[in-house]
């Protein structure tokens, strides 16, 4: 029995408080709704309805998972390679989660988690195997290894120690819910909290399950000692602070995106107010009836009584649109490139690429030591040699399409003889304006086939009919 088994240790719950901002964020206006008062304050006086109201009018222009969706698209514009491993793990490779993802889903999914914490997990495991059943045994009945995906909430703790001067994991915590059979119904399935301990000890993974009881008291119900001679456990970093330890990679940006939340609301609050005129009465009697109609008159026994629309002025309307303009400027700057126009010029637009280019570089050389590792540990649970496992991920991520300047200047070097004709179209196909699968010596011996005969009169291409005669002399 163990009072803290399930407790989650402070290095845990930091990085966890870390991404509640992220993950409220990612999950869009509806998370940010249930958030309530926690990123949208509720206004001095303001009554309870007033704010439900307001709370309910407000929607998120969600900058945060935009960029997070960019970001990743452009390293996962290519799938993931096996270069180097064998073919039973390429087999592996379609279906690497057993539930139906390849390798490329799979690991987006891990590299799209990461952005928030700042750290996420591959956990390679493999199904128990019974009394004395050898690794080609377990392969004939298809007791496969495969990764799981774990993120930093799914980690209750960890502990570390050097094994042969190197530092690794020698306990982890893992957090599991697992479905079964509800005893009491025979049609329904109950969820099931537990806890997987994982404990490395004399070249010996053990593996403890609790669960909690009647009593709210975690015993162990399950204990075995696994295949594996270390905790099969690789952490992915998108921003390292420590081993095992992370922080948000776009944390200046998620405040920003709050603020515009916040800007937001409070901007379609002053629109419902603006948007409909007040009438106003003065020197009327309570008793003397009102009634706003096209086919009726407003009359009064006073004849000083007055009766007018008021009507807001607009000025903070203004005020609340430019604020909410600056904050989506504010996120450009900070990661979101696609949802608003850049003003910036050329050279600092590229100067920006290449600063985020540094960032999803380095994010994209962690995933790929994370999947070979992962890969590695898979061909061992499997009983296969050990062997060098190398995956290519793309990483032509931060490439700036050419400018009309740019085209033109190439252009020019080519005709100049500065520039050959191969590297001109290499760096097109480089750039994306061509696709990578062109011929381009093939493409050039076609246009020089195609190349129309300019020996003759000279085409009138004026007015209509010129451009009828330029058509017909080109179809032949």
């Amino acid at each position: 029995m163990s009072k803290t088994v399930n407790k989650r240790s402070s290095a845990m719950a930091a990085m966890v408080e870390a991404a509640e901002k992220g993950r409220a964020l990612m999950g869009g206006t509806d998370s940010m709704r249930k958030a309530g008062k926690t990123y949208l304050p509720k206004f001095k006086a303001e009554a309870d309805e007033d704010y439900t109201a307001r709370l309910g009018s407000s929607w998120l222009f969600n900058g945060m998972r935009k960029t997070v969706k960019d970001m990743t698209g452009r390293v996962f514009t290519k799938p993931i390679e096996i270069v180097e491993g064998s073919d039973r793990l390429k087999e592996f490779a379609a279906d690497i989660n057993m539930q139906g993802q390849d390798l490329s889903a799979f690991a987006s999914d891990v590299f799209k988690d990461a952005f928030v914490p700042g750290i996420s997990f591959i956990m390679v495991d493999a199904p128990r195997r019974e009394g004395e059943t050898t690794r080609a045994q377990a392969n004939t009945q298809g007791l496969r290894p495969y990764m799981v995906h774990l993120k930093v909430e799914d980690i209750a703790g960890f502990k570390t120690e050097q094994f042969n001067n190197v530092l690794a994991l020698s306990m982890l915590r893992i957090y599991e819910t697992v479905t079964e059979s509800d005893p009491k119904d025979e049609f329904s399935q109950i969820n099931v909290d537990q806890v997987r301990v994982l404990t490395r000890a004399d070249g010996v993974v053990s593996v403890r399950i609790y669960r909690k009881n009647d009593k709210d008291e975690w015993l162990v119900v399950d204990d075995y000692i696994s295949q594996a001679e270390e905790i099969t456990v690789i952490p992915f970093y998108a921003q390292r602070t420590g081993f095992f330890t992370g922080e948000p990679v776009l944390e200046d940006l998620a405040d920003v995106n709050i603020a515009h939340w916040q800007s937001q609301s409070d901007q379609r609050h002053i629109l419902h107010f603006a948007r409909v005129p007040i009438l106003f009465a003065s020197g009327r009697g309570d008793d003397e009836p009102l009634v706003i109609s096209a086919s009726q008159a407003v009359t009064s026994r006073d004849s000083d009584a007055k009766l007018s629309w008021v009507e807001h002025s607009g000025a903070a309307i203004g005020s609340g649109r430019t604020d909410l303009q600056d904050l989506q400027y504010q996120m450009q700057a900070l990661g979101l490139q696609l949802l608003v126009a850049s003003h910036e010029t050329a050279t600092g637009a590229v100067l920006d690429s290449t600063k985020e280019t540094s960032t999803l570089s380095m994010m994209a050389d962690n995933l790929k030591d994370a999947l070979e590792q992962a890969l590695e540990w898979m061909a061992f649970y499997a009983g296969e040699q050990e062997q060098n496992i190398t995956v290519e991920i793309n990483k032509e991520f931060g490439i700036v399409p050419l400018t009309a300047q740019e085209v033109q200047v190439m252009q020019q070097d080519v005709a100049l003889g500065l520039l050959s004709k191969d590297a001109y179209y290499a760096e097109r196909k480089r750039r994306g304006f061509l696709s990578p699968d062109l011929n381009t010596e093939m493409d050039m011996d076609k246009i020089t086939e195609e190349a129309p005969d300019l020996t003759g009169e000279a085409l009138d291409l004026t007015g209509p009919s010129g451009v009828d005669s330029a058509l017909a002399a080109f179809n032949g």
